[in-house]
């Protein structure tokens, strides 16, 4: 159920990120303002929880990568900011079309490999 509901959340955030898209909002832009970062930890809180909540009803590796992937991002905002904002560097080699794009689509791909795990 906790795979499910997290597959959820992760196919309205793709919907929110093309919203945002759409009204030519700059997410890389919000994302790597050091202001934000309150705001990032409080946004991947639900997802840190959802995951690990679905790792303790059903121990898979798809979820096991996204708590981890989930958990890493949330401990260096909380603990090295500078490496997270350091990463900004790195992203400005890709267009900003391209890493929208990039974004939206692996938080469907996520999103449905959630409810892939939830369903068998």
């Amino acid at each position: 159920m906790f795979a499910f509901i997290l597959g959820c959340l992760y196919l309205i955030s793709a919907l929110i990120i093309l919203f945002l898209i759409k009204e030519k909002f700059n997410i890389f832009g919000f994302i790597y303002n050091p202001n934000n970062r309150k705001f990032l930890v409080i946004f991947d809180t639900p997802f840190l929880l959802l995951s690990f909540a679905a790792i303790i009803e059903e121990a898979h590796w798809f979820v096991l990568v996204i708590f981890f992937m989930h958990a890493l991002n949330t401990m260096t905002l909380l603990i090295k900011p500078d490496i997270f904002y350091n990463s900004k560097g790195e992203m400005q080699f890709m267009e900003e079309e391209s890493l929208n794009n990039y974004l939206v689509i692996m938080t469907s791909v996520v999103g449905i490999g959630c409810l892939l795990v939830s369903y068998f």
